[in-house]
């Protein structure tokens, strides 16, 4: 059986087609990005994604947004005097 490949090109634009046919046939396809393969598209019952961690989205950090003002504020613990000034140049 031949392996399925793309490239990220070819990915990018048709990336639900692929993943499409991935999901019917069980088999994956391996991503080329600079003649190098970079990255394996596969089902998520074929073993390739058992090491990859559930996130529990619920528990990360999240800054809202003030709709009117368009403003944010920071949570406290995330103010570290250490990074006071860090990006002043940058201004």
């Amino acid at each position: 059986m031949d392996e399925l490949t793309a490239t990220v090109a070819e990915t990018r634009a048709n990336f639900s087609k692929i993943a499409t046919a991935v999901n019917a046939t069980g088999r994956p396809v391996t991503v080329f990005k600079n003649s190098k393969p970079w990255v394996v598209i596969a089902p998520v019952g074929s073993g390739f994604g058992d090491h990859i961690p559930a996130i529990d989205w619920a528990t990360l950090d999240v800054v809202a947004m003030d709709r009117e003002t368009r403003a944010t504020a920071l949570p406290a613990d995330w103010d570290d005097p250490a990074d006071d000034g860090l990006y002043d140049a940058l201004a």
